[in-house]
């Protein structure tokens, strides 16, 4: 573990340690025993701070604890640091740390500036010691957050001097924050025109492995369809029934480029689209994400396979707190091209856009096959479309 260290305040003592020299070597001259004594504890007073103040940290290690905290705005969690000492204690230190602003400290001495907060905490440990120290942090804002310096500075215990230590490399510590979630209002409708196992009332397909009961028989019915035994106890042709079922996935396509005039448009995208994935998760539909944003590999836009429940859910929030309005971007229209050329499209489709008009063909187009809804709701616009095979 290296440590930068910054000694402040040692002239005094090395020029207190000369005179005091001086006087002692006259006192014993002239036999002068008290001031001689008095002379030689204030020697040994400053030789002490002097070896011990050059030799303090150097045995300090910051043992490795490589983890990731995750917040919801708001919500406060604790980050650990666990510490490590040599043979020399640690008095009367101040561990003062600076960590990205998508987190609040919160403790009582803490100064923000530049997107960063600096706070600072007591700090002391023994001779061979290991402590740890608990910091709550608070979710403050979307975002990726990350310790960016850790100091340590011990003062000085006769005058104004103080050693600082800096740690020279990475602390391996970060704090995730999710997006706000807000509870959709609405309910996204599966497509009733492809076979599935989602329960959909309407639906033109059925689950032959799930009965729900019986009904009156009428000429149109299949005669493999008929239940004989409920026949035979009504005295009359009974058919059975089963559960209409249909196919449930929802592709989400998020356009990454802000609204000219609006700061905010990004981070509400991201929101609604976090919001999106919430529901998604509390009534177990399948979803996949694409967005507009630039990467490298076979797919050129950021993409989220099709995926379920709490997992997909988690994978989904991490990637859109780690997104930045300043990655780049590729053309919405661009993307959505791509996305058709895949090949067969899941049966719902949600755009998360601003300009609708633009989109309007895409619409028209995957409306024929496919429920799609165009997405722009902080223009108090929502324009829907479905289609059939």
């Amino acid at each position: 573990m290296k440590w930068i260290r910054y000694e402040e305040g040692f002239k005094p003592i090395y020029t207190g340690m000369g005179i005091t020299l001086v006087f002692f070597l006259f006192a014993l001259i002239y036999s002068l025993i008290l001031p001689a004594a008095c002379f030689a504890a204030v020697f040994a007073m400053f030789s002490f701070q002097n070896i011990y103040y050059s030799k303090v940290g150097k045995d300090l290690k910051l043992l490795p604890t490589r983890s990731r905290s995750r917040f919801l705005i708001g919500t406060v969690n604790e980050v650990l640091f666990e510490f490590e000492n040599g043979k020399i204690p640690i008095w009367n230190g101040t561990l003062t740390l600076s960590i990205e602003d998508s987190v609040l400290p919160v403790v009582d001495n803490h100064h923000h500036f530049s997107g960063i907060f600096d706070f600072s905490v007591p700090f002391a440990i023994g001779s061979g010691e290991k402590v740890r120290i608990s910091i709550p942090l608070e979710g403050r804002k979307r975002g990726l957050s990350r310790i960016t310096r850790m100091t340590i500075e011990v003062p000085h215990i006769f005058g104004e001097g103080s050693v600082l230590m800096e740690l020279a490399e990475p602390i391996k510590q970060e704090s995730l924050v999710y997006p706000k979630i807000t509870p959709l209002i609405g309910k996204l409708q599966p497509s009733p025109f492809r076979p599935g196992e989602v329960d959909q009332r309407h639906s033109l397909f059925h689950d032959k492995f799930q009965p729900v009961g019986t009904r009156d028989y009428v000429p149109t019915d299949r005669f493999d369809q008929i239940h004989w035994t409920a026949s035979a106890r009504m005295q009359k042709l009974q058919t059975k029934e089963y559960l209409p079922v249909t196919e449930q996935s929802i592709l989400f396509v998020m356009n990454a480029i802000e609204k000219p005039r609006s700061p905010q448009d990004f981070d509400l995208k991201i929101e609604r689209l976090a919001s999106y994935a919430d529901y998604c998760t509390r009534n177990a539909i399948p979803f996949s994400v694409v967005i507009n944003i630039h990467t490298f590999g076979a797919t050129p836009y950021m993409y989220l396979p099709t995926g379920i429940g709490k997992t997909q859910y988690q994978k989904t929030l991490e990637m859109l707190a780690v997104l930045s309005d300043k990655n780049a971007k590729l053309p919405f229209e661009n993307v959505l091209q791509k996305v058709e050329s895949k090949g067969v499209l899941p049966p719902t489709i949600v755009l998360i856009t601003h300009e609708p008009e633009r989109y309007s063909p895409f619409v028209k187009r995957w409306s024929k096959h496919n429920t799609v809804e165009l997405d722009c709701f902080y223009e108090g616009a929502a324009i829907n479309g479905s289609g059939t095979d």
